[in-house]
């Protein structure tokens, strides 16, 4: 459009004067040389814009009445400057205001009011009168006779297609030029107004809309009739039957040997009822099984589904259905995108909505179906169950198990919490699930399986077999026992131990064994995303993620979208990686040779079956095993136990032909699956060493503890079940704040429904279930860089709670080495005493010579200086002493036996604990001071054994002679002392976590005085404490209680500290386990403790409450060190199955290491978890103020609140690394605890008073009274952004972000100070550096935020390519120097007082409140258990 005037004079009626300000040489600035256009914007491709749907008419309230231009202060015009754009701004900040006006639009330029056309002379061109002018389409006017020219891409602002050209721009006071052009105002109303009511409008219910209606209600109506017909109203009887846990055990064992106290009693009070019942007549039998199995009580259930057609087609409508939603929830998108003229296709084909309500108004109604829709079909998480049949189990294709959840109770001690429970529990169970069968239930859909072989229908659960059983039509354990009813005899036959399974027992056997592997998948990468991203939170991430893609936010589509798949990506790495971990501990792949109808075969160790005989390699053992025939077989059970020295194996001893196979009782003959051999027989064939296939897959010892590390939960944190409170909690927050936005809104109810949306999106954060994940996975890495492996990381955050930690004493608290020491002078040169040292062990030579066996076996025979020659043969001073029956030590009875031949004379040899031996001696051998020198001894720290011998003379042979046979009417020979020297590092970790609040304790299979004294050494207990030892059980059934000082009679009693033996443990477990309940609280020394000891002490603590935690060398403590919640084992084994960390360097200051990164991890996920809390508050204050005030923030704004500093300051929180020592209190673990409550919500009214006063300061602000935002019309979100409202707000809550994350970087003492979170405090000085820069400078920096900002230094926004210019009638949102100064200080303060806060206030008052609490017992309060004080007494 070009217009040429002649002469036209100046107007001074018309009060203004406008400039020429087309070209570059006269205001339009040249964007590619402004130093920040690399940080201009990211250029795409959708720059169109649709122009403002502001009213043109004024009502600023600051000006109450026109003023002219003689009106104006000093009498004359302050003309100020004009900027890019063609604008002007008023740079005196003072009331009135002089403003570019609003554009006037016409329908033709001759209609333009002759005050608002360009000028035909320049006022400072008086010499030349005559010059030609040019009406750009945005409205400037271009000197072309001074060769100005109009920018070629400007676009007409008119936002009515009848009125497409805008005249000349003026400048005035804003209400003179309402009184000048509102006649064009109004006409640009009316026309806009006809515009929208002649746009095609689309019927909602026209055919295809009710199509779609018809089709969801049909869909919807059908799956509820389906799920109600299936469930209540066609019950197949039969269906449901109860489901035996495949709980593995020997026979006598149900698991009651390893139980802790607490569950004793509650045992012994079941028994009393059932013995009530049985009593009154009531049978309380159980029918008995092939399979021993246990369910301590659980009440499983299982129920039978197949599929059908009519099933599965109402399964494909609602998966369409999904789909469909997803897609028109996209093509919505996109159509309003080409409503708005943005871009030119749909993906409909065509336009299919021309009004802006219209298409956002289907947006949202498909968006609010659509979640209604997926959110309830989410539970349970496998929508295909809900179309099932039920079936009897028979025609099964999927079986439903009801099994109670494996995890601790979590108990609250408050009242509203426990009241409100139920409720939020109600609120994410799964729908499918039946109210009987309670909240703790989890129901698991488990398909069956077909064996291609036999024809058996399986399947499994927590990595156990279920097979049919066709004559009780229903699902069993699928372990065949080969040791029921079978004797050691038949094993030994010869007709059975070189003939092997014929191929159909085997084939058999497969088919109720199954094969030989755990069933679990090879994890990767995508099937853990898909896991994660298949959990219910993000089905509301997703629905949330959409609001944001019309409405001109799809910039924010796109970040949140990338900022959920990085939260869900994160999560989802750490999650492989540690499923990669357990599936290479699990993974095994190999060949067998075995016998099979008398020929030896090499198979897959997948189609080995129980009761194959095996051909013994060096390598790793494939399943469980006896050995039958062998010469010697050294094993490596380091990566089973954590035992660090191999051990020797024998094959099953002859003499116990009548008795069946016990594991346990023949463990010197098992070999477990998962171990490694290391050397055995090279014989071939039958000639070879042999072994019987025990058990396979799940059922060996190996896949028990892989089964119970995958499925079962070790602890259940109490923020487990209180984050389930919080997001309760958030969504009704959410619910109020969305009305507040409706109500503060005075548009369109469709845009109001955008705005609430973006609230619920904030409150709710969505890195929320990221934080715990990247804590531990960070801490999990700096544990591996100090060698100690974690294979269950979820241990790390329990390690931060742990409150008794027990420890082993040999190799653990004290050196694995012993000294050798005879006990008197005498026995020094006895040559019986030194033979019996010699012959009496369980030693065997490796190949290569060195000598393999236990520690006290191998130094005392170096120590007589002895030689093996070979397997059976002991060179003793120039003699060789021949083996005729060896027994290794057994744990239960404390003694060790060999029978030898000396000088053709059979002689018996026994060895083993002074009590056990005093036993099996006759009185008259045994020194008048024998129990005396064992007191001294133990109470002098030394490890002693005593030595007894005999004659043997039975006539019975070698093949036959039992332990009990020879290990009596034995004569004393002398006592071995071995001095057990304390590790270095003992006494200061000890002391380290004495000074952290974690009480130790000694479970060790010495003599109970023995312990005493190394644990006075360690500093386990006082040297100023009194010790009452336990000592024994009397015959009247009393405890026999001593002083530790002088063997007086004792009586236990407050501030005295206990040690107990294995034997009173024992009874007290047996007959009054309410009483080892109290006595094992006071209990610092548990001495001559049995493996099961150990297990039942550690399990004790765990009922009570008590965080736990086991360190020990393996072997004997691998029981005890998975029954705690966290186990670490002192091994060479890169991973112990057993114990979630292993260290590597076999240290005992890896407890501390766990310990301090359990604390640091707990505390830095706390942190990051208050921090997301504390994002989600402040954005969505902000959002309901902005609602109120009709303004919002500018794309980068979002940018930055949502993006860069959530997802930097949330992911840098972690990096903190471990304090040095521990504190002596432990960190919160509750999210609704006084700590984080307070921590949270102080914090957040801090930040509100500062945002109030940083309004207020604004609002009292003399220069701002006439530049107040006044618009209501919220339609366009690029047309409500520059103002000083979110200015301010944008600069005082934005700095929130990151002065609250500098709060809660605070670590108190559970991590490194402040400033060594390196990344953290990089991140802090640089976004602090930004937010101060952006306050006090006024440029092209600040422009990116639309902050203190003019058209001369505008850059590109998110999503255009080009600068566009301010978008209010000031043209500016430039700040007054001194009330950015103000603003800068409030930051500045803001920050202080939230780290004064959560320093001062919340990490030292509260923390030493809570910590204070702790001592009295409230740490029970994390598991809901409350403290008692012990009664004791003497019986």
């Amino acid at each position: 459009m070009k217009v040429v005037f002649g002469v036209v004079a100046f107007s001074a009626a018309s009060g203004v004067f406008v400039p020429c300000v087309a070209g570059s040489s006269s205001g339009r600035r040249d964007v590619s040389s402004s130093l920040w256009h690399a940080m201009d914007g990211i250029p795409i491709l959708m720059d169109r814009r649709r122009p403002a749907r502001r009213k043109m008419s004024v009502n600023n309230q600051s000006a109450a009445h026109p003023k002219g231009v003689d009106d104006w202060p000093g009498g004359e015009i302050s003309y100020g400057r004009f900027l890019a754009f063609g604008d002007y701004v008023d740079p005196s900040y003072s009331c009135p205001a002089t403003v570019t006006c609003p554009d006037v639009c016409v329908a033709s330029v001759d209609y333009c009011p002759e005050d608002a056309v360009c000028p035909g002379t320049h006022p400072d061109d008086e010499g030349n009168p005559y010059h030609e002018y040019e009406l750009c389409v945005d409205g400037t006017c271009a000197d072309l006779t001074a060769g100005e020219a109009c920018d070629s891409g400007a676009e007409s602002p008119c936002p009515c297609g009848g009125l497409p050209f805008v005249c000349a721009k003026q400048v005035g006071l804003l209400t003179d030029c309402s009184l000048r052009f509102q006649e064009q105002y109004d006409a640009n109303e009316l026309c806009l107004a006809n515009q929208k009511e002649s746009l095609p409008s689309v019927s909602f219910g026209g055919p295809w809309f009710v199509a779609c209606y018809v089709a969801l209600a049909g869909v919807t109506a059908l799956m509820l009739i389906w799920c109600a017909w299936n469930q209540r109203w066609a019950p197949i009887p039969g269906s449901t039957v109860p489901l035996e846990c495949a709980k593995v055990g020997e026979a006598g064992d149900g698991g009651s040997a390893t139980m802790g106290a607490k569950k004793r009693s509650d045992m012994m009070d079941k028994e009393v009822v059932e013995m009530s019942a049985v009593a009154a007549g009531q049978s309380s039998a159980k029918p008995s099984s092939r399979l021993i199995t246990y369910n301590d009580g659980e009440e499983w259930t299982q129920t039978g589904y197949r599929s059908t057609v009519v099933g599965m087609t109402l399964y494909s409508s609602v998966i369409l259905v999904h789909v469909i939603i997803q897609f028109l929830l996209l093509a919505l998108s996109v159509e309003y995108y080409v409503q708005q003229e943005a871009i030119t296709w749909s993906i409909f084909g065509s336009q299919v909505f021309f009004d802006e309500v219209q298409v956002l108004l289907a947006f949202e109604i498909t968006w609010m179906v659509g979640f209604v829709w997926c959110f309830f079909l989410k539970f349970p998480a496998s929508i295909h169950s809900l179309f099932l049949r039920r079936c009897v189990l028979e025609d099964a294709h999927y079986v439903a198990v009801s099994a109670t959840t494996q995890s601790f109770e979590t108990h609250y001690e408050n009242k509203l919490v426990v009241k409100l429970m139920p409720i939020v529990l109600m609120l994410y169970s799964d729908m499918s699930q039946n109210p009987a069968e309670g909240l703790h239930n989890q129901v698991t859909y488990c398909k069956v399986r077909v064996d291609r072989k036999t024809g058996s229908r399986y399947f499994y659960f927590r990595f156990r077999r279920y097979i049919h059983d066709f004559s009780s039509n229903k699902f069993i354990p699928g372990c065949w026992n080969v040791h029921q009813d079978t004797t050691i005899r038949e094993w030994l036959d010869r007709t059975y131990l070189y003939h092997g399974l014929s191929n159909d027992e085997a084939i058999k056997r497969l088919g109720v064994a199954g094969p030989n592997v755990l069933d679990l998948k090879k994890p990767t990468i995508v099937s853990s995303i898909i896991s994660e991203f298949s959990q219910p939170f993000y089905l509301y991430q997703n629905f949330l993620v959409w609001t944001w893609a019309p409405f001109w936010y799809y910039y924010m589509f796109i970040v949140n979208s990338i900022i959920r798949l990085t939260g869900g990506l994160v999560v989802a790495v750490f999650e492989y990686m540690s499923d990669k971990d357990l599936y290479q501990l699990m993974s095994m792949k190999g060949t067998v040779q075995v016998l099979r109808g008398g020929d030896m075969i090499t198979i897959d160790q997948t189609e080995v079956v129980p009761g194959d005989i095996v051909r013994l390699v060096p390598g790793e053992v494939y399943c469980d095993m006896a050995i039958l025939q062998a010469t010697k077989v050294l094993v490596d059970e380091s990566s089973l136990t954590g035992e660090v020295h191999p051990i020797a194996k024998r094959p099953l001893d002859p003499a116990n032909s009548h008795l069946t196979y016990n594991m346990k009782e023949n463990k010197t003959s098992t070999l477990s699956a998962g171990t490694t051999i290391l050397e055995c027989g090279d014989g071939t064939g039958t000639e070879g060493d042999l072994a019987i296939v025990t058990k396979t897959g799940s059922f060996t010892a190996k896949g028990e503890l892989l089964s119970d590390v995958l499925s079962y939960e070790r602890h259940k944190f109490k923020f487990d079940d209180e984050v389930k409170i919080v997001l309760a909690i958030l969504v009704a927050e959410a619910l109020v704040l969305v009305a507040l936005v409706c109500l503060f809104i005075k548009d369109d109810l469709v845009y109001s429904w955008f705005y609430a949306m973006y609230v619920v999106g904030t409150v709710l954060p969505p890195l929320l279930p990221t934080v715990f994940v990247v804590s531990v996975g960070i801490s999990c890495k700096r544990l591996q860089g100090k060698r100690i492996t974690c294979t269950d990381s979820r241990g790390i955050l329990v390690a931060g709670k742990v409150k008794k930690a027990f420890f082993d004493k040999t190799g653990t608290l004290t050196k694995q080495g012993l000294e050798f020491h005879y006990g008197n002078e005498k026995e020094q040169h006895s040559p019986l005493f030194k033979r019996g040292i010699a012959v009496c062990q369980t030693l065997h030579l490796s190949n290569d010579g060195s000598l393999i066996g236990p520690a006290v076996d191998r130094i005392g025979f170096e120590a007589c200086s002895a030689k093996m020659v070979d397997e059976n043969t002991v060179c003793f001073e120039g003699e060789d002493i021949k083996y005729l029956k060896r027994f290794d030590f057994d744990h239960h009875r404390m003694t060790q036996s060999v029978i030898v031949k000396h000088r053709e004379e059979a002689v018996v040899y026994v060895k083993g604990s002074p009590e056990s031996i005093s036993k099996l001696c006759m009185p008259s051998s045994l020194p008048s001071d024998f129990f005396e020198k064992a007191k001294q001894s133990a109470r002098g720290g030394i490890y002693q054994l005593a030595i007894a011998t005999k004659a043997y003379t039975s006539a019975k042979g070698m093949h036959e002679v039992t332990r009990d046979d020879i290990e009596k009417d034995l004569e004393f020979v002398g006592f071995i002392n071995f001095q057990n020297s304390l590790k270095e590092e003992s006494s200061a970790v000890i002391d380290e976590l004495r000074r952290g609040a974690v009480d130790c304790v000694m479970i060790t299979g010495d003599n109970v005085l023995t312990g005493i004294y190394i644990a006075m050494q360690a500093g386990i207990i006082e040297p100023d404490r009194s010790v009452v030892i336990g000592n024994s059980i009397q015959d009247d059934g009393r405890i026999e209680w001593l002083n530790y000082t002088d063997d007086s009679p004792a009586v236990p009693s407050e501030g005295t500290c206990l040690a107990l033996t294995g034997e009173v443990w024992e009874y007290l477990l047996s007959h009054d386990p309410k009483s080892a309940l109290n006595y094992a609280k006071h209990t610092q020394v548990f001495g001559r403790c049995t493996p099961n000891d150990k297990v039942s002490i550690v399990s004790t603590f765990v009922e009570i409450g008590d965080i736990t935690l086991m360190c020990g060398d393996g072997g004997n403590d691998c029981g005890a060190l998975k029954a705690a919640h966290v186990g670490i084992a002192l091994s060479d084994a890169e991973a112990s199955v057993v114990a979630p960390f292993t260290s590597l360097d076999k240290s005992i200051t890896s407890v501390t290491e766990v310990v301090r990164e359990g604390r640091c991890a707990l505390a830095s996920a706390i942190a990051s978890y208050k921090y997301m809390i504390m994002y989600g508050q402040v954005e969505s204050i902000n959002q309901v103020i902005n609602a109120y005030l009709h303004v919002t923030f500018s794309e980068w704004c979002w940018v930055f609140m949502d993006g860069i500093w959530t997802t930097s300051m949330a992911f840098s929180l972690p990096l903190a690394k471990a304090a040095k020592e521990l504190s002596a209190m432990r960190p919160t673990a509750s999210i609704l605890g006084l700590h984080t409550i307070s921590s949270a919500c102080g914090i957040l009214a801090i930040n509100f008073v500062f945002l109030v006063i940083a309004l207020i300061a604004l609002w009292v602000q003399d220069w701002y009274q006439c530049r107040k935002w006044d618009s209501t019309d919220v339609s366009n979100v690029t047309n409500i952004v520059d103002n000083y409202e979110s200015s301010v707000i944008f600069i005082v809550s934005g700095y929130q972000y990151i002065s609250s994350a500098a709060a809660f970087n605070f670590g108190y003492s559970f991590r490194e100070n402040w400033f060594r979170n390196y990344v953290f405090a990089f991140l802090f000085i640089l976004f602090t550096s930004m937010q101060f820069g952006m306050t006090l400078s006024a440029g092209n920096f600040s422009c990116i935020w639309r902050v203190n900002c003019d058209n001369d230094h505008a850059v590109r926004s998110v999503t255009s390519s080009k600068p566009e210019p301010i978008n209010n009638v000031y043209s500016t949102t430039v700040m007054p120097a001194e009330f950015r100064w103000l603003l800068v200080g409030l930051m500045v303060a803001n920050l202080i007082l939230n780290c004064a806060w959560d320093y001062y206030v919340v990490n030292k008052a509260i923390c030493r409140r809570d910590g204070k609490k702790l001592e009295k017992g409230s740490q029970h309060a994390d598991l809901g258990v409350k403290y008692s004080p012990p009664v004791f007494s003497s019986s």
